[in-house]
């Protein structure tokens, strides 16, 4: 009986300083995760027109989307992954699972904490994403911010995923200084503009696609604003350039959803 079971099972392994080399090489797969279950360990992704679905292996190496290490109950369905994995007679263990950030900017059209809702408009088309209720709101200096901090016209960077195809943000980052003062000088032709506050003055270029928002709406233009006008001015410092990315009068009520403004 232990003659025919060890003719059937073949030679017996080698020895472990030679396990290396009997190793299943090593393969790759990038998707959207379908389903996962924690219990069983076994996660499926979708491709474009297949899914598959993959053991995950005892040892298995999880990679958060910001690098760091995470576990199996850090994966979610629609998030974007690569699964490395070996492949025996059809089934899939995969050694590790790293989640790839979906990232999306643009200029803050709308953003309704209540309604959970944000629209980024870029280069005149809208995009529309749900805010999850664990996403973070992150600001210059990584300093923790609110969905009250992210105002029509700021230019964000969110990090999303596709829950039933549906573009679901976890992350929004305002990295953007901000300079409150009175506007004292313009230069229409230029593109320029200072505003001062107390003793500070500081000088200002406008960016290409500088968001100007007027009667609570971005879309307006330079010589909207006028000498003596209390505006915020969002902005990047460039080596010693002040580039501007967002103009408001100092005060601006976020609109609603449907544009108008809250009153």
């Amino acid at each position: 009986m232990g003659a025919a079971v060890w003719a059937l099972a073949g030679p017996p392994r080698a020895a472990a300083d030679d396990a290396g080399a009997a190793e299943l090489p090593h393969k790759s797969y990038t998707g959207k995760i379908a389903a996962v279950n924690a219990k069983d360990r076994v996660l499926e992704l979708e491709g474009v027109f297949v899914r598959k679905q993959f053991n995950l292996g005892d040892n298995c190496l999880f990679t958060k989307e910001d690098k760091s290490a995470g576990t199996i109950n850090d994966l979610r369905p629609g998030q974007r992954v690569t699964v490395a994995y070996q492949e025996s007679h059809g089934v899939r263990v995969a050694d590790r699972v790293l989640q790839l950030p979906l990232v999306y900017e643009g200029t803050v059209k709308t953003c309704d904490p209540a309604g959970r809702t944000l629209t980024l408009r870029v280069r005149g088309m809208d995009r529309s994403f749900q805010i999850a209720d664990g996403c973070k709101v992150l600001l210059r200096d990584d300093q923790s911010g609110a969905l009250a901090d992210i105002q029509t016209g700021n230019y964000v960077t969110v990090t999303y995923e596709t829950p039933k195809d549906k573009p679901t943000a976890w992350k929004i980052m305002q990295t953007s200084e901000s300079f409150t003062g009175t506007l004292t000088a313009i230069d229409l032709e230029a593109k320029t503009l200072k505003a001062k506050a107390g003793f500070e003055t500081k000088a200002f270029t406008l960016g290409d696609h500088c968001a100007m928002v007027v009667n609570g709406k971005i879309g307006g233009q330079l010589a909207d604003f006028k000498p003596n006008d209390k505006l915020v001015i969002s902005y990047d410092e460039i080596n010693g350039v002040n580039v501007a990315n967002r103009i408001a009068p100092a005060g601006t009520p976020q609109p609603t959803e449907a544009g108008g403004s809250k009153p």
